[in-house]
């Protein structure tokens, strides 16, 4: 079967395609480049369609995949991926780094913008309360590092 001629909506290019791959299509490309324009907002407000909410749009079209935003079903996620990296990071709860939790805990109040939690030991994963400093810049931990850590010593 010999490809047709067919003129796509977007760029007005001619391009040449089987039958068979068009009939379905809505829409003919010419590339990936015409078809991310046809489909964002900037390029293409007026054809944009605009997507309920994800959370919404999974409830309506998969109805028996749990609601994430369920404290549960979070922490039965959360205990399933627990140790399962190389623990060389700072652990994480729901997406937060656990030792600026604990440290907002010591403080009773949540982190300013720009607060450094340190660890006084350098283990990233012990989050004890002996081992957390609180600064209230960058700039007073590095300050810190140079007056206190060796390996800062010889960088000034």
């Amino acid at each position: 079967m010999p490809k047709k001629k067919y003129n796509f909506t977007w760029c007005n290019k001619e391009v040449l395609r089987y039958e068979s791959s068009v009939k379905n299509n809505k829409h003919i490309f010419c590339c990936n480049e015409c078809r991310s324009k046809f489909l964002s907002k900037k390029h293409n407000p007026d054809g944009y369609i605009k997507h309920p909410h994800l959370s919404e749009y999974n409830l309506k079209n998969n109805p028996t995949h749990p609601v994430i935003n369920d404290f549960s079903v979070k922490m039965k996620l959360r205990d399933a991926r627990l140790g399962s990296g190389e623990g060389k990071s700072y652990k994480k709860i729901f997406g937060r780094h656990e030792h600026r939790i604990v440290a907002e805990r010591i403080l009773g109040r949540a982190l300013k913008k720009g607060e450094v939690v340190h660890h006084i030991d350098g283990d990233k994963r012990n989050n004890s309360i002996d081992n957390l400093m609180i600064f209230d810049s960058q700039s007073e931990h590095i300050k810190w590092h140079l007056e206190n850590d060796e390996k800062y010593k010889n960088r000034r």
